[in-house]
């Protein structure tokens, strides 16, 4: 509770104008994501809110710029308070901006996967009905699918959200109404096309406990910038967000991630903490280690960890990589911190103070394999336990692992098998840097994996070779059907591994 107190202070959070701030804030902007810029463009007016390829906007520039925009969505758009208002857009400061003037108007918030297809868009319309679509120039044909009204970020020759910020106010009357615990939706497995919606309301309780356990063991109130380079319609991305504009952090966004570009701009500014997930810290290592040398916490979640690539973090970077696992129901459930990786490099941690949480076995599943679930007051399912759908295991200790999905099981030559289980048999070998499996019907077992891998340098490993290798070590029946060896994964714009994409390698 000291170490709480004293990060809190150090924020200015928990000081007496900090505090007057927030009491302030629930009648001038309401309970809602718009409350953390209005407190903290009061505490650090001036420091860098954004920063987008070199543009920088302060605390107070952002928070006047919002309050225009509100206004004008308010004016243009006739937004009202509980609204379905979806959002399609890459990482922007005009999205950034567009997101808080949002929950400033009351409006219920659906952010969406600028992947999807315009297909995939209609079907999810056709359940939530939304009322105003705001998209990018990236997505502007999928979104132009949608019978519904819509406004773009950016256009040439149209009204958008850009001219909008620029033009003034029609209506220099218009007052905006106060309204409290809006909701943001984050649309989750939108690239298996398993749609599942994960609502959050902005209550205090769901946050403040997720914000202070990051806050302590991550030590945030140490550092001033941070890198987003999840997109923020991904509960990662979004969580990085808010948790940076409630610290006054300087945020760094790109469009897209680059590794190349990541890896410049940490250098130039001398960025301090980076939120991704494996794939993409993987790619920027394999890069240029020297440029990451000014990192102090690199975050990482959203997928699998391998024992490869937490070790090279570790011996060349330091002891600055923390390991998070969580859901788009409850956000951050565990935290595995360096000293537990360097023990245990394959560890999603322990559950964070308030969470409970147990392993059950599914049906039709192999002896010892158990479902991992959550129960927490922050979740979207309060005092309900869910089905995170992750297979998990715990240790003697506390420390829990991921074993893989539930639903990546299949029935090959009448055994239960998980892609899981053979990724990490591969993922022993020196020469395999990565690996990654998809399942292909087959005449024969009914099922069959097919391992897509991604060797070390100088490898001379061929398909033979690691066949040969991987029959001593499993059944007949766990081996991959084929092993293609390539030079480098695809990427979805989340940052994992494209699957999609690695199934047309073989059709």
């Amino acid at each position: 509770m000291i170490n709480i107190i004293l990060a809190l202070i150090k924020t200015k959070l928990l000081t007496f104008k900090g505090i007057w701030l927030l009491l302030k804030s629930i009648p001038t902007v309401g309970m809602n994501l718009m409350a953390l810029l209005y407190i903290r463009h009061q505490l650090c007016p001036q420091q860098i809110a954004i920063n987008e390829n070199g543009n920088e906007l302060d605390y107070q520039t952002l928070y006047n710029q919002v309050q225009h925009l509100a206004k004008q969505l308010a004016a243009y758009c006739n937004i009202q308070p509980g609204q379905k208002i979806a959002m399609m857009a890459n990482n922007h400061s005009l999205l950034i901006q567009t997101l808080f003037a949002l929950a400033r108007l009351g409006a219920d918030i659906y952010l969406i996967n600028t992947e999807l297809s315009s297909e995939q868009l209609k079907n999810i319309n056709h359940n939530i009905d939304f009322d105003l679509i705001i998209y990018g120039p990236e997505v502007s044909e999928i979104a132009s699918s949608l019978a519904i009204s819509k406004i773009a970020t950016l256009h040439d020759n149209q009204v958008c959200i850009s001219s909008l910020l620029k033009s003034p106010l029609r209506n220099q009357t218009i007052k905006l109404k106060v309204t409290h615990f809006s909701k943001i939706t984050v649309l989750t497995s939108g690239t298996t096309q398993r749609f599942k919606l994960a609502t959050r309301k902005s209550h205090a309780q769901n946050f403040i406990t997720p914000f202070c356990q990051l806050l302590i063991k991550l030590k945030l109130s140490h550092y001033n910038k941070v890198y987003i380079a999840t997109p923020i319609y991904h509960g990662f991305g979004l969580a990085t967000l808010c948790f940076s504009t409630l610290l006054g952090a300087t945020i760094f966004i790109t469009k897209r991630f680059q590794t190349q570009i990541a890896c410049n701009m940490i250098a130039k500014y001398q960025i301090e903490v980076v939120t991704l997930v494996p794939l993409m810290l993987s790619r920027m290592i394999n890069h240029s280690e020297q440029q990451l040398r000014s990192l102090r916490c690199i975050i990482t979640g959203g997928a699998p960890i391998t024992i490869t690539l937490v070790n090279r973090v570790l011996n060349q970077l330091g002891k600055v990589l923390f390991n998070l696992y969580g859901t788009s129901e409850a956000g951050v459930c565990m935290i595995a911190t360096p000293d537990d990786l360097s023990k245990n490099p394959t560890t999603i941690g322990k559950p964070i103070k308030g969470l409970r949480t147990k392993l059950i076995s599914p049906n039709h599943t192999t002896p010892g394999t158990n479902e991992l679930f959550i129960k927490c007051a922050w979740s979207i399912a309060g005092k309900d336990w869910i089905a995170t759908g992750d297979l998990a295991e715990k240790d003697n200790q506390g420390y829990y692992y991921l074993k893989g999905r539930v639903d990546d099981m299949i029935v090959s030559g009448g055994e239960n098998v998980y892609p899981f289980e053979i990724e990490n048999h591969l993922l022993k070998h020196e020469e395999i840097k990565e690996v990654a499996i998809i399942c292909v019907d087959d005449e024969e077992f009914g099922q069959r994996f097919i391992a897509f891998i991604v060797l070390t340098p100088k490898s001379m490993q061929t398909e033979s070779t690691i066949l040969t290798w991987l029959r001593a070590k499993v059944a007949r029946f766990q081996l991959p059907k084929k092993i293609y060896i390539i030079d480098e994964f695809p990427m979805t714009g989340i940052g994992k591994i494209d699957r999609k994409k690695l199934k047309q390698l073989i059709e």
